[in-house]
């Protein structure tokens, strides 16, 4: 039975919620952090409810890998409770449990910023843990990448089962844990690089010399080994190969010892197949049927500006979240497999969600921007859109093809989304943190007044 103090701390976090709904307020962490002033450990008492937790982390792929695992699960299982509005820290990890309320999940699925994890892991134990990357990410905010590895590192207890990227080297770190670990990865396709375009970690984790590389996939992740120490890719699990691209749409296979499955995804970008590779092993892991899962695969759509698709009546809006070297390296590279007219824009600002630190966008690989066809112009908009703007003079992009519009907050940015939607062409928009809602909530208004 509930004692009185989890009751009232969820009474007071409930109403908090209606509250901030009624002020037009999305309140998908508020909730939480007003329950814990009254009880700081309810996440833990909640996390009871849930017969397996399974939790994602890692710099990027989270919340995709959160919302396509909650959407796959859910076509077998009634009860599924996710942070899907991507708060990801104590209080978003409580909230869905605060408004949702119900006695008993079958899964619990969620996302947990790196940095949040000590603290999550104190009131909550993952049954399955996936664990996509690491990179260089806020620099301002955690510091260099290895204190964030080892932040997740010493949280893990042993009774949690790893689900680990193999292609990304820096996960090597976690082989000194007793867990029981599951890999996945990517084989070699049509769509691998065979040089590093982004300035990113390339150092053996076991004895510290320079990788070699065979192929890459995205960043730093692909197919690698030390020539001092020998160390290479775990052999994986779970594989993806023989990657097609076909209207925007992947047709893959999915390899587990001796079978093979057939896959499609909707979402561009081969940093979203290891995403899915991910949620796959897991709903493999907990037993779910073939074609349960391929069919949730393939009826996924997104919502939230990861690679969202936008339509207006003589174009589409693209729409993607970019925070770091290699998110934004890797999205410039899918906007290349597009053969329509183009206008691509960035909007950038700075404040503490996003990293104050900007000068990473010089170790991003703007020079991808030289191989897109047919394109017509680059919008540099938000708070540092003059930042974005020497960048991409730098590159080598021509200067009659770089438009700038300074933002004087992370509102201002209304002119630049009006200019691009009247170009004669598709728009591709990557977006900062702070800057994503406010983009995607102009692009929806624009579409209703279509």
């Amino acid at each position: 039975m509930s004692s009185f103090t989890t009751k009232l701390s969820k009474f007071i976090g409930k109403t908090t919620y209606h509250i901030a709904k009624k002020c037009g307020k999305n309140a998908t962490a508020i909730p939480g952090k007003v329950s814990l002033t009254v009880k700081s450990d309810l996440l833990a008492e909640m996390a009871k409810k849930c017969d397996k937790i399974i939790v994602t982390t890692g710099s990027n792929g989270k919340t995709t890998t959160t919302t396509l695992l909650n959407h796959v699960l859910k076509g077998g299982y009634e009860n599924v409770i996710s942070n899907l509005g991507g708060s990801n820290m104590l209080q978003g990890v409580l909230t869905p449990f605060i408004v949702d309320s119900k006695d008993h999940y079958d899964f619990g699925v969620f996302e947990v910023d790196e940095g949040s994890i000590p603290t999550v892991f104190k009131y909550l134990t993952p049954d399955y843990f996936i664990i996509t990357n690491f990179f260089r990410d806020q620099l301002d905010r955690y510091g260099e990448v290895e204190n964030t590895i080892k932040m997740v590192h010493d949280s893990i207890k042993p009774e949690t089962t790893l689900l680990l990227n193999r292609d990304e080297p820096s996960l090597l770190r976690f082989d000194d844990l007793p867990n029981k670990k599951i890999y996945y990865g990517l084989e070699e396709s049509k769509f691998s690089k065979h040089e590093i375009s982004v300035v990113e970690s390339i150092i053996c984790p076991k004895c510290g010399k320079t990788l070699d590389y065979e192929y890459v996939n995205y960043g730093n992740v692909g197919k690698f080994s030390c020539p001092n120490c020998k160390t290479e890719n775990h052999e994986a699990d779970y594989s993806i190969n023989n990657i097609d691209l076909d209207k925007n749409t992947y047709e893959f296979t999915v390899s587990n010892k001796n079978n093979s499955e057939d896959y499609k995804l909707n979402l561009r970008g081969l940093y979203n197949l290891y995403n899915a590779l991910g949620v796959i092993t897991v709903a493999k892991e907990v037993n779910m049927e073939y074609n349960i899962i391929k069919e949730r695969i393939e009826n996924f759509e997104y919502k939230l500006g990861r690679m969202e698709t936008i339509k207006f009546k003589d174009k589409d809006v693209t729409l993607v979240l970019c925070k770091n070297p290699v998110g934004l390296s890797e999205v410039f590279t899918t906007f290349t497999y597009d053969e329509e007219d183009k206008a691509v824009m960035y909007v950038m600002n700075s404040y503490a969600p996003d990293g104050v630190d900007v000068s990473w966008i010089w170790d991003a690989d703007f020079e991808e921007l030289l191989n897109l066809k047919k394109f017509k112009s680059f919008y540099c908009a938000g708070t540092r859109a003059e930042d974005v703007s020497v960048r991409v003079k730098y590159a080598g992009v021509e200067e009659d093809k770089i438009k700038v519009y300074p933002g004087k907050d992370r509102y201002d940015i209304e002119k630049a989304i009006e200019d691009i939607l009247a170009e004669n062409a598709n728009a591709f928009i990557a977006a900062s943190f702070t800057a994503l809602p406010e983009t995607r909530k102009l692009l929806i208004k624009k579409q209703s007044e279509e």
